[in-house]
């Protein structure tokens, strides 16, 4: 039975309402919003019908009462012609309205069901974001990646961040302002970082699923041409090395290029400008290796396994980032049977290797 509480000084209402919901629900009136106050505190009920005419009362106040101390659909009951008030009262969270008739009371029953599963489905959501809330504080905490986190950032936060980027490029095409201009820049990097970010999530969520990749005859020395050409504008005048031992012939899927372009981004960013990076390509037995050194600050000891790992990053002043194109790497790497880590180099900086099987289903 579903609890009923119906606000109406009219006691034949009331009684009207009993009549039209026996064997569905139990309903209480109450004449007053003191007396409904009362019984609300006492006891507890699925739904409240508000008449919105009360003596003495404003029905809408007593609806933003009623929305405000009590987590319950509330229905609005009106007299004819009372629509506009009704509508009013939809804006403020009213579940739904009834028009008072006979017609009406009849169909109470279906208005009820249906502000109930609106409540229901309303307390879900407000459940879930409760528990994404907590699950994101969670994550803060101890480091974790959620697959929850993943649906939030593809789903709910792409879209308005693309959205964004258009209308700044909007702005920057119809804009001859300088100084705007110059704002529209700076906007526009920053959403090009949190899009990125939300691709290499998505891109990472989807490499964990994949259990097989196709693979072809492929070559690493052309991977890192492709790589190298589309870096250049951020490589700029950094001296690159590229020692081709080999031309780093494999049978592999070209997603490898991603394992090249995500060591080059690390390797630029973690490595001041100005000092060199050298790439390596050579082969030993079954084995293909690349490498790719840079002259930053190294990785400590304690970090060398766990920078693989996903949303951890080695802290350096003014680098901001989460790990996750490490963790690409090692997932792309992991799809060929191979291995990746990283050792110091000399005199300073960081050498990350890769080590791939030169056929298919060879492990290391």
């Amino acid at each position: 039975m579903v609890g009923v509480l119906y606000i109406e000084d009219n006691e034949d209402d009331i009684l009207l309402m009993k009549m039209s919901l026996r064997g569905f629900g139990e309903v209480v009136g109450a004449r007053s919003w003191e007396e409904a106050r009362r019984l609300l505190a006492e006891r507890r009920f699925d739904v409240v019908l508000l008449d919105y005419n009360l003596p003495g009362e404003d029905g809408l106040e007593v609806l933003n009462d009623i929305l405000n101390s009590h987590r319950i659909p509330v229905i609005m009951v009106t007299g004819q012609g009372d629509e506009e008030t009704a509508t009013r009262a939809m804006k403020l969270g009213a579940s739904d309205y009834i028009v008072k008739s006979v017609s009406s009371f009849s169909k109470i029953r279906k208005v009820i069901e249906d502000a109930l599963e609106r409540h229901r489905l309303e307390e879900e959501k407000r459940r879930l974001e409760e528990e994404i809330r907590r699950t994101n504080a969670e994550l803060e905490k101890s480091n974790k990646f959620k697959d929850l986190l993943i649906d939030i950032l593809h789903h709910d936060l792409m879209n308005p961040a693309g959205l964004a980027m258009s209308f700044a490029e909007l702005i920057e095409s119809s804009c001859d302002d300088s100084e705007v201009l110059e704002y529209v820049e700076i906007i526009k990097r920053n959403l090009a970082k949190i899009i990125s970010l939300i691709e290499d999530v998505k891109e990472l969520s989807k490499l964990e699923n994949i259990r097989t990749l196709e693979k072809s005859r492929i070559k690493l020395t052309e991977l890192w041409e492709k790589v190298l050409e589309e870096y250049s504008s951020l490589i700029g005048d950094r001296e690159v090395s590229f020692i081709r031992d080999s031309d780093g012939s494999l049978v592999g899927n070209v997603i490898l290029k991603e394992v090249l372009s995500n060591l080059l981004s690390n390797a630029l960013k973690y490595s001041e400008e100005g000092t060199p990076i050298t790439i390596r390509v050579w082969e030993e037995g079954g084995y293909t290796f690349t490498s790719i050194a840079d002259l930053g600050e190294g990785v400590p000891d304690e970090y060398k396994q766990s920078i693989f790992n996903r949303f951890t990053r080695f802290d350096k002043a003014g680098v901001k980032g989460t790990g996750i194109g490490l963790a690409i790497v090692k997932r792309i790497v992991e799809l060929h049977c191979g291995e990746v880590w990283v050792e110091d180099n000399s005199p300073r900086g960081a050498v990350f290797v890769v080590k791939l099987p030169k056929l298919p289903g060879e492990q290391s």
